[in-house]
C-alpha cells in the first residue's frame, strides 16, 4: 500500500484518536485512583477523570474505523498485514466492531457512575488490540502478550499524566498539594517507562530485521516513535527538578505540560504504526530462509508512490 493512499493516512490517524480516547478513559481512571493515595492535606476535591469523554471518543474513532474497512475492504485486508492467525483479511473491521461495543458499553457504566466496570470493559479493548496487532500476526500468542503489556503502560502513563495535570491545575493556588499529586504521577510513571521501553524494544525485534530499519517506512515511523519517546521521557526528568524546588504558585512545571503533548505525538505514531506492514516475515509463512524480512508489500519502502 503506497504511502500516498489517503485512506493508509486515514485509518492511521482514526487508531491514534482512538488510542488517545483509550488513553484518556482507562488512564484517567487509573490516575484519580492514584491522586486518592496522596495524604497531604487537600484544597479541595480531585476533579473528575473525562473517562466518559475519552470512552465516547474511542467509540467515535472505532465507528470511523469500521465504516473506513467497509468502505473499502481491499484496503482494510492490505492494511492489516501480516494478518493475525484466524481472522480472515486480518480482522479490522470486525475487531474495530468488537472495540466499538466495549467502548459504546464503557460509556454507559459510566455515565451510571460504575468506573470499575467502566475500567473493566476498556481493558477489554487492549486484548483485542492485542489479537489484531503486529507482533501476533508474526509470532501467534506471544505477540499478542507482548501488546498487551507494551500498550496497557502506555496509555495508563499518558492518561495518568493528563488526570495529574489537570488536578495539579485545579490545586494551582495550593503548591504543596499540586506538587504531591504530580510526585505520586513520576513515581508510577517511572515504572511504566520502564515497562514501555523493555516491550518496545522486543517488539521491535520481533517486527522490524535490523537491516530493515533504515530502509523501511515501517523502520522510520519506529525510530520516530523511539525518539518522542526519549523526549517525553527526558521531559519527565527535567519535571522532576520541579519537584525538587521549594512549591510556587502557578502550577506544574511547563515541562511536565511539554511531556502531554510528546505522549499525545506517540499515540498518533502508533496508530500509524498500526496500518503499516513491517518487514518482519510471519513465523508460519511458507517458504523462504527463517528470519528474512518479507518483501511482498510495497508499503515497506520509504520511496514508496
Amino acid at each position: 500500500m503506497p504511502l500516498s493512499t489517503p485512506a493508509l493516512w486515514l485509518t492511521g490517524v482514526e487508531r491514534g484518536l482512538m488510542f488517545a480516547g483509550l488513553a484518556l478513559a482507562l488512564g484517567g481512571l487509573a490516575g484519580r485512583g492514584l491522586a486518592r493515595q496522596y495524604k497531604g492535606p487537600r484544597p479541595g476535591p480531585l476533579p473528575p477523570p473525562w473517562a466518559l469523554r475519552g470512552a465516547l471518543a474511542g467509540l467515535a474513532a472505532s465507528c470511523a474505523l469500521v465504516v473506513t474497512a467497509l468502505a473499502g475492504p481491499g484496503l482494510a485486508a492490505g492494511l492489516a498485514q501480516p494478518a493475525p492467525p484466524g481472522l480472515r483479511s486480518g480482522g479490522t473491521a470486525e475487531i474495530a466492531a468488537i472495540e466499538a461495543v466495549l467502548f459504546a458499553l464503557a460509556a454507559l457504566v459510566l455515565w451510571l457512575r460504575r468506573p470499575g466496570w467502566g475500567a473493566v470493559l476498556l481493558a477489554g479493548v487492549v486484548l483485542a488490540e492485542g489479537i489484531r496487532s503486529h507482533p501476533e500476526g508474526v509470532i501467534p500468542v506471544a505477540g499478542a502478550l507482548v501488546t498487551y503489556c507494551h500498550l496497557l503502560p502506555a496509555v495508563l502513563w499518558a492518561g495518568m499524566l493528563a488526570y495529574a495535570l489537570r488536578a495539579a491545575i485545579a490545586w494551582h493556588g495550593h503548591p504543596v498539594a499540586a506538587q504531591g499529586i504530580i510526585r505520586l504521577y513520576a513515581t508510577a510513571a517511572a515504572w511504566l517507562f520502564a515497562l514501555v521501553i523493555i516491550t518496545g524494544i522486543v517488539s521491535a525485534l520481533v517486527l522490524v530485521p535490523l537491516h530493515s530499519l533504515l530502509t523501511t517506512a515501517y523502520g522510520a515511523f519506529l525510530i520516530a516513535k523511539a525518539v518522542i519517546v526519549c523526549v517525553a521521557a527526558g521531559l519527565a526528568v527535567a519535571g522532576r527538578r520541579w519537584l525538587r524546588r521549594p512549591a510556587a504558585p502557578g502550577g506544574p512545571a511547563l515541562v511536565t505540560r511539554l511531556e502531554i503533548c510528546a505522549l499525545a505525538a506517540v499515540l498518533v505514531i502508533t496508530g500509524i504504526l498500526t496500518v503499516l506492514t513491517p518487514p518482519a516475515k510471519p513465523s508460519s509463512a511458507p517458504g523462504g530462509p527463517p528470519g528474512q524480512a518479507a518483501l511482498q508489500h510495497p508499503a515497506r519502502v520509504l520511496d514508496s508512490r
